[in-house]
């Protein structure tokens, strides 16, 4: 009996040993579980803010797919248009290209063309040749030089009339006084002094003082054919005597006071 209970209690002790490890491995894996759990629920606000993040990535994406979709239906859009109306300047027998949009097109290659380094570097060099030169020239130019280019420059004006060769001037004669046959006499004479005779008639009003008119930028002319005839008074052409000098640039408007020495 005794040697019975012995191995009952044998037993009974290695069956209690086996259910401790068992509990002790159960409680282990739980505790790692338990510690799982409180390490995810420490990390939710982390993990809504990847979330938001996540969302605001995508929703960024999908306007930029938006923006970008729109963009193109705008392209094809305005590329149909562009190619209706230019169908409709060949149907009407113009360029397909206005001259704006040529002028456009040229000076976006020259802009494409400034971009590049090479020929920026290129146009630089020049810039700076061109202002070296410039420079040059202003500081090796000195007050004496200019005194003697002012000097040339009277000079030259002063014979600039002088040049003008009297056949190479179309002169018109209007009688402004009322004695008879006074144009055609100063006419005659005009071609005498070798210019070229122009209009001959009368003026509708009387003028006093003989007087030579021209117009806009003939005034050396106007010098040389009242030096030529002696007569001192020059002015610009009026409407009156513009009128009836048949397009001359210079116009001889005998007075009074060539009336009497005719007589």
């Amino acid at each position: 009996m005794l040697h019975t209970v012995e191995r009952i209690g044998s037993f009974a002790g290695l069956a209690s040993f086996l259910g401790l490890a068992v509990f002790a491995l159960l409680l282990f894996a739980h505790g790692r579980d338990i510690r799982r759990l409180r390490d995810w629920a420490g990390s939710a606000p982390e993990r809504e803010q990847e979330r938001m993040e996540a969302t605001q990535n995508i929703a960024a994406q999908r306007a930029e797919e938006l923006r970008e979709l729109e963009e193109s239906r705008t392209a094809e859009h305005d590329a149909i248009a562009d190619r209706e109306v230019r169908r409709q300047r060949r149907e009407e027998g113009l360029p397909e290209q206005t001259r704006g949009e040529r002028f456009r097109a040229r000076f976006s290659g020259f802009g494409e063309s400034l971009s590049r380094p090479a020929l920026l570097a290129v146009l630089f060099v020049v810039f700076v040749l061109v202002v070296g030169g410039v420079a040059y020239a202003v500081l090796n130019t000195g007050s004496d030089s200019s005194g003697a280019k002012a000097g040339s420059t009277n000079g030259k004006q002063k014979a600039g009339g002088a040049k003008v060769k009297p056949g190479e001037i179309e002169v018109a004669v209007l009688n402004g006084t009322s004695v008879t046959g006074l144009a055609a006499t100063w006419g005659d004479k005009i071609e005498k002094k070798g210019f070229e005779l122009g209009a001959v008639t009368n003026t509708n009003s009387t003028f006093e003082e003989s007087v030579v008119m021209f117009e806009p930028g003939a005034k050396p002319e106007a010098k040389v054919v009242a030096e030529r005839l002696s007569i001192k008074k020059i002015e610009p052409m009026i409407a009156e005597v513009a009128e009836v000098s048949n397009e001359a640039k210079v116009s001889v408007v005998v007075g009074e006071d060539n009336a009497t020495a005719e007589g």
